[in-house]
This record gives structure tokens, C-alpha cells and sequence, in this order.
């Protein structure tokens, strides 16, 4: 489903070249979870940003169901993002100042679906991720693992594919990372195609299959 071929990824500063990602290839099958592990600077947030097209590799590509979304213009790569991928940030990222509900919504605000159909598709996701009780309350007055809960639904509502996940648990007490490592077990029960770049020895061994992609100074580490 996802293919990473012989991709690099380098920052420059005037005359100075930082390598970043270093021909990295890493093919992803449908339904599959994937854990990049590795300490912080080992290139495993980068990569997760270039698979799900929010950053560009200096060389090298990613394909999705074989459409190269690292190649494609920004617009026609947030279509493929917006109807493919999921995104659960380390900070959450959510509109403090709006409700739970409303942040969960804002996703499919472009869609031009019918009201009905998005309040639907809400109320689903809100239940999955287990945070309707609270769907009127402002995300400010959240507790971390109730904003986490809330960021997994808007992660949800446009029924993606594949979810990625950039240290999810980077924010949370052990209580509330094991209730989101639970999450993932039930969306991986569901298909979902799942990539998280993590450094939390949690899911180092997980109860569920799942695939451990070792990263070191920008390469995977064989």
C-alpha cells in the first residue's frame, strides 16, 4: 500500500548540508502496523511527514496504492491526504476553542458532503475513540488523554485508510498510553493501515501483529 523507494531528505544552511534521511526504502502492506522506532534526530518524524505528504524528500519517492504523492503539486497531495490519511499529532493540534464535536468536523468541512452525512460520520468517530460524553465540551477544558482521544477521532471521521501517528504518547501518563495503544489494537482489528514513529517502550511489544522498523542517524537500521 505505501512504498518508500531509495528516499533522502537533506536541510541546507548557506553552504552546509545536513542529511537528514539517508536512502531509505520501506514497503508497507495494506493493514500492516508499523512502528518507526528510534532516539530523537533519528529521522523517524521526517520520514512519517514525507509518507504522509506534509513534507517533500530531496530525492527518492512515496507512492500510495501507487500514486506518487511526494511528486504530486500540494493540491492534488492534500486530496490524497485528506481522503487517505489520518493524522494523531504529539501535541494533539487541536482548536482550543472549539468544542470537541467541532474540531472532529472541521476535517470534512471541504468535502461538500450533505450535513447529515458529516454529522454521521462525526457521531461515529466520536464513539470509536470513545469521547461522545464529552463531543460539546471546549478542547481547552481536555484532559491529555481526552484531547488524544479527540485528536484519534478527527483522525477518523473521513474513514481513511491509513493513520499515522508522530509520538503519540509523548504527552500522555502510562494510564493514558495504554488506553491508546488499545485504540490502535481496535483500528488495527479494523484494517486500518497504521505508522507510528515513537520512541515509548511500550510498543516494543504490543498484543497485537505488528512490524518494528529500527531507525539510527537517518537510515533504517537493519
Amino acid at each position: 500500500m505505501i512504498r518508500v523507494e531509495n528516499l533522502s531528505k537533506s536541510f541546507y544552511h548557506q553552504q552546509d548540508e545536513s542529511k537528514i534521511l539517508i536512502d531509505i526504502n520501506l514497503h508497507i502492506k495494506r493493514g500492516e502496523c508499523i512502528i518507526l522506532k528510534g532516539i530523537s534526530g533519528s529521522g523517524k518524524t521526517t520520514l512519517l511527514s514525507i509518507i504522509a505528504g506534509l513534507d517533500r524528500p530531496s530525492k527518492g519517492k512515496v507512492l500510495i496504492d501507487d500514486e506518487p504523492i511526494s511528486k504530486l503539486p500540494d493540491i492534488f497531495a492534500s486530496k490524497i491526504r485528506a481522503k487517505k490519511i489520518g493524522m494523531i499529532f504529539q501535541h494533539f493540534n487541536l482548536f482550543e476553542n472549539l468544542s470537541v464535536y467541532e474540531n472532529v468536523t472541521v476535517p470534512l468541512i471541504p468535502s461538500g458532503l450533505p450535513l447529515d452525512d458529516i454529522y454521521r460520520a462525526v457521531d461515529k468517530s466520536l464513539k470509536v475513540a470513545n469521547i461522545y460524553h464529552k463531543r460539546s465540551l471546549v478542547a481547552s477544558r481536555l484532559s491529555g488523554g481526552e484531547k488524544q482521544r479527540c485528536a484519534i477521532a478527527r483522525a477518523l471521521v473521513a474513514d481513511p485508510d491509513i493513520i499515522v501517528c508522530d509520538e503519540p504518547t509523548a504527552n500522555l501518563d502510562s494510564q493514558n498510553s495504554i488506553l491508546f495503544i488499545e485504540t490502535i489494537k481496535e483500528l488495527h482489528l479494523m484494517g486500518k493501515t497504521i505508522v507510528i514513529a515513537t520512541h515509548d517502550p511500550l510498543f516494543e511489544n504490543l498484543n497485537f501483529k505488528s512490524r518494528i522498523v529500527p531507525m539510527f542517524d537517518g537510515k533504517i537500521d537493519e
